[in-house]
């Protein structure tokens, strides 16, 4: 992991930030997806302003074609950051776009192997922790791996995750916080492997099959599991899943990547 982080670190900053615009066509899936107030009156449809100056919208997949692939995110080999393509699928890992009831997603499926799709902040997108201190996703875990648990290194699988990477220590090892769907650990469990927290917010204990919308206070975790104030930009955001350990399978779909600002204001 920390060969990842010194990709990052070299990459040039954009000197220009991306303006994320709600109101873009491709935009109007995620104001119905994500149940936003929306008032329509006479010749006037009205957002709420707030949500177009505060959430920034990383991923929604409504812009891919069904069966593709989503080419907005990287994956790695080593210290080599490189787009994802359909040459990098095959049958032991994929992340697909799918589609039903006319709502896109990306399909992660892993079988005996790992795979991540990866943003970088100053890349893909830009990012300052003060002005979206909280992050939320869609999931569903339609398969995991069974009888995996984050907390032991001989069953250390985890079939759907999120990770937050954000810094480095003074020796290089990258700051995160992953976010797991546990095949059997409960809800709130967690787990330190030095600068790697682990936090289970979602359990098999608790079913599989169903999405399920999470929203996380980074600070709050942050301050939580490291005891300190997390730094003001962070690195990338990860989508996770693995089944290598246990030498099982893996499925789980992921929607809606959104950073969001301080609690009340979307």
């Amino acid at each position: 992991m920390s060969a990842i982080m010194e990709v990052f670190l070299r990459r040039t900053r954009k000197s220009t930030n991306e303006t994320v615009a709600a109101f873009r066509d491709d935009r109007f899936r995620v104001l119905r997806k994500t149940a936003l107030p929306i008032i329509v009156g006479l010749s006037f449809l009205v957002v709420p302003a707030a949500y177009a100056l505060q959430s920034i919208v990383l991923d929604d997949f409504e812009s891919y074609e069904e069966g593709g692939v989503p080419s907005k995110w990287e994956s790695n080999n080593g210290k080599t950051l490189f787009p994802i393509t359909p040459a990098l699928m095959n049958d032991s890992e994929s992340f697909f776009i799918r589609e039903e009831n006319g709502n896109k997603f990306v399909r992660a499926i892993t079988v005996d192997n790992a795979f991540r799709m990866i943003l970088t902040n100053g890349n893909q997108f830009e990012w300052r922790l003060p002005d979206h201190p909280r992050i939320s996703w869609d999931w569903r875990a339609i398969e995991l791996p069974e009888g995996a648990r984050e907390d032991t290194g001989k069953k250390n699988d985890t079939g759907g995750a999120v990770y937050v990477v954000f810094s480095k220590d003074f020796i290089g090892r990258p700051r995160i916080i992953k976010y797991t769907y546990s095949s059997t650990l409960p809800f709130g469990t967690t787990k330190s492997y030095g600068q790697l927290k682990v936090l289970v917010i979602a359990s098999a204990m608790d079913g599989i099959g169903e999405w399920q919308h999470v929203e996380r206070d980074l600070y709050a975790d942050y301050q939580r599991l490291f005891g300190k104030t997390p730094p003001d930009e962070p690195l990338a955001i990860f989508l996770w899943s693995d089944s290598d350990t246990m030498h099982d399978r893996a499925t789980v779909d992921f929607d809606n990547i959104a950073l969001l600002g301080q609690t009340g204001v979307e």
